[in-house]
């Protein structure tokens, strides 16, 4: 017999599929707005593929033009499918901005569906292209935009699911700038232009260059080896192949501002160096390690195309070196190892110099997420730091001056009970707080417009922000992310949207190394630290670990030699090992402490190949000492190109007194015998432990436990053997001698 469903639970079942009906029906309010984003489990996809035009003008065609595909994502098929767009206001303020760039907006400007003609099974597929007239018509057949400005979009995809009624199944927000309103039919008259400011807009834009560091520990000699997750792909090689990601970037470079464009002025190409420096190893040949082992890479002739490309495209440009591999200089900080950021920031800028052939820009600081802590402040100032990019959510004002609008602000060190014992900063008081340096503010707005990059228009937002700053005349440093996940066609877009803005006269450039040597005219500001900052930072176990290493590399940089049969620098040895200590610390990592762990313990097992390299070699059996005083042999092997300081410990044992040898050189690749003074006072057998280190103490090979056999007397021993023997012959003498006696009375 069934159990009967208690009245509540019948009335909400009767219930919710009414209000679901109500909520989600093609006509509610629902169907309306793009009040939250839509939920993980979706049934379908949305995946826009092009608009067209990005930026309306007068000169545009009258119809917004939006093509891409509908995808079924979840487990039922779906018919009745229909398409349209919908529009907000145009933007007039920043929390309105903020919004729409969020997805949070409303859209009551609605236009008619435009069915597809299909039904699509879970996992199918099929494109689409909806056109809709910017004006004219009635409500329902154009988008009706008839003054210009910048409009948040949205594109709406309803359907029938199977067992369900129609609902809203995806949508995607868009801003579209309109600078002016084109004619509703050739030759007709256009509409309004967009007010140009009193005064342009100054630009300054940043075009990031780097990759999440893939190269792998390798002995000096030896080809580049580059990490891939998967068998038989070669990440890095793909991203700068045509068409890859890296290509992109700097192909949009290329195309929207090749010499002599007014742009040019505006743009400064962020490089990370270690990019560099691997793909200029990749290009004399190297080798991938993957799950499926080691082969050989295919992106040598890429690498030198690139490499090429990217000289030609930054001649006569600005070029800021980002810290060598875009390590995270917060998190060095506050571990202590200031060293290991002078290292970072002094090599990015040489290696870019070698590599480019151009004199990159220096004493500018583009921290990750434009943020910093009082503490790194205060190393990057002593590094000679003029300039840092900051986010304004990352200052705060000081009380001594009341804050105002600028992009240029002073900067406030922080007090010596906040900086790094040690750290001098050029024109601050000490124990007291003085400006250090100038903050350049960048745009949030536009980094949050950059920053989402799941839609393939993923520039759309940021074309229409930087349309909206460029109508209040606002200046605007724009920073897209440091490894940028668009394709050529976004990246080109932005900049020539860039361009189009500066050729109508809504924006001038202003270069960095101007920016970076204005006066600041707005407050004096101090820089805080927000705590998601730092739980998204390189975790302290893995500094703790980078320290160790750094300390273990300072110890053999003191106990190595230049070796004149080898003729290799110890620095050459060891350098490389250094600076691989900062690929485990990359902002890369950020969010991901377990891969930066992974790479760090790689560094780490490399160091540790390096300490074994000196050793003791075992002897084929027990020492056999033939005297009280007979010396041990002990042979060290040094595997190493250069030559190594050793010292020799042994452990106390009953009965064996060991001298010390003091210092010792071992030549490069070779063996030297030890002779370690020891004295013996008793026979039998010994075990010694003995122990290679340099002289600051790091173990060097593994400890070795040595077998001794000792056949020697003690002078005791001697001395009692001597007596006894004395004593014998007495004693055998007066027995013969009374033997004699007894003869001589018995004749």
């Amino acid at each position: 017999m069934r159990h009967a469903l208690p009245r509540g639970a019948a009335a909400i079942l009767v219930a919710v599929p009414i209000l679901l009906c109500l909520f989600l029906g093609p006509g509610s309010a629902a169907g309306q707005t793009m009040g939250q984003p839509d939920r993980p489990n979706v049934l379908a996809q949305l995946e826009l593929s092009s608009l067209s035009p990005r930026m309306i003008t007068v000169t545009s065609g009258p119809v917004l033009r939006v093509a891409g595909r509908v995808v079924n994502t979840g487990d039922r098929p779906i018919t009745k499918l229909a398409v349209r767009l919908q529009r907000d206001e145009p933007l007039s303020s920043d929390n309105a901005a903020t919004r729409a760039v969020g997805g949070v907006l409303e859209a009551p400007h609605v236009t008619r569906f435009q069915p597809l003609p299909v039904d699509l099974a879970p996992g199918q597929s099929s494109p689409f292209t909806l056109e809709v007239p910017l004006r004219g018509g009635t409500e329902l057949e154009s988008l009706q935009i008839t003054q210009p400005g910048v409009y948040p979009l949205l594109v709406n995809l309803n359907g029938k699911p199977d067992f369900g009624g129609v609902a809203r199944l995806a949508s995607v927000p868009l801003l579209l700038p309109v600078l002016g309103i084109p004619p509703e039919s050739p030759g007709g008259p256009p509409g309004p232009v967009l007010t140009q400011p009193s005064q342009a807009a100054p630009l300054t834009v940043l075009w990031p260059l780097a990759a999440t560091p893939a190269r792998l520990p390798t002995e000096p000699g030896d080809p580049v080896l580059i990490h891939s997750d998967h068998a038989g792909m070669d990440p890095l090689a793909a991203d700068i192949a045509p068409g890859g990601r890296l290509d992109g970037l700097l192909g949009a470079l290329e195309q929207a501002v090749p010499p002599g464009s007014p742009l040019g002025a505006a743009v400064c190409v962020a490089v990370d160096p270690l990019l560099l420096e691997t793909l200029d190893g990749m290009s004399h040949g190297y080798q991938v390690a993957s799950p499926g082992g080691i082969s050989e890479g295919t992106g040598a002739r890429d690498a030198r195309t690139w490499l090429d490309r990217l000289r030609g495209a930054v001649q006569g440009r600005c070029v800021l070196p980002l810290p060598y591999a875009d390590a995270d200089l917060v998190a060095l900080s506050r571990a202590g190892l200031t060293d290991l950021e002078a290292l970072a920031t002094s090599t990015g800028a040489r290696l870019v110099g070698d590599l480019l052939g151009v004199q990159p820009l220096t004493g500018v600081s583009w921290p990750a997420d434009q943020l910093l802590d009082e503490r790194t402040l205060a190393d990057l100032t002593a590094l000679q730091t003029r300039a840092v990019l900051l986010d304004p959510r990352g200052i705060i004002a000081a009380p001594v001056a009341a804050p105002g609008p600028a992009d240029v602000v002073s900067l406030v060190g922080g007090s010596s009970s906040t900086t790094n014992p040690g750290v001098v900063i050029p024109g601050a008081v000490p124990g007291s707080h003085g400006a250090t340096s100038v903050g350049l503010l960048v745009d949030p707005l536009m980094t949050s417009a950059l920053a989402n990059t799941a839609n393939p228009l993923s520039a759309q937002d940021g074309i229409g922000t930087l349309a909206y700053r460029a109508a209040s005349g606002r200046p605007v440093v724009l920073t897209p992310p440091r490894r940028w996940q668009v394709r050529s066609t976004e990246a080109t877009a932005l900049l020539s949207t860039a361009r189009q803005l500066m050729a109508a006269g809504f924006v001038t450039p202003r270069e960095l190394p101007t920016l970076a040597s204005t006066r600041p005219t707005g407050a004096t500001v101090s820089v805080t630290y927000p705590p998601q900052a730092s739980a998204e930072e390189i975790p302290p176990s893995v500094t703790a670990e980078v320290q160790r290493d750094r300390n273990v590399l300072r110890d053999l940089q003191v106990a190595t030699v230049l070796d004149p049969a080898a003729n290799l620098r110890p620095a050459t040895l060891l350098d490389p090992l250094r600076l691989g200590l900062l690929r485990g610390v990359s902002v890369a990592w950020r969010g991901m402490p377990n891969r930066a762990a992974l790479v760090t313990s790689e560094q780490s097992s490399q160091l540790d190949e390096l300490r074994r390299s000196v050793r003791i070699v075992a002897p084929p059996g027990p020492y056999s000492l033939a005297a009280s005083d007979s010396p041990l042999l002990i042979t060290v092997s040094n595997e190493l190109p250069v030559g190594m300081q050793v010292e020799l410990t042994l452990s106390e044992t009953a009965g064996m007194r060991a001298g010390e040898v003091g210092l010792q050189l071992v030549p490069a690749r070779s063996t030297r015998q030890l002779v370690i003074p020891a004295k013996v006072n008793r026979a039998g057998q010994f075990r010694v432990d003995a122990q290679l280190s340099t002289p600051g103490g790091t173990a060097l090979g593994e400890p070795s436990t040595l077998q001794l056999r000792s056949a020697a007397f003690s002078r005791v021993t001697v001395a009692l053997t001597a007596g006894a023997g004395a004593a014998l012959v007495l004693l055998v003498a007066r027995r013969f001698v009374r033997r004699v006696r007894s003869r001589r009375g018995a004749g």
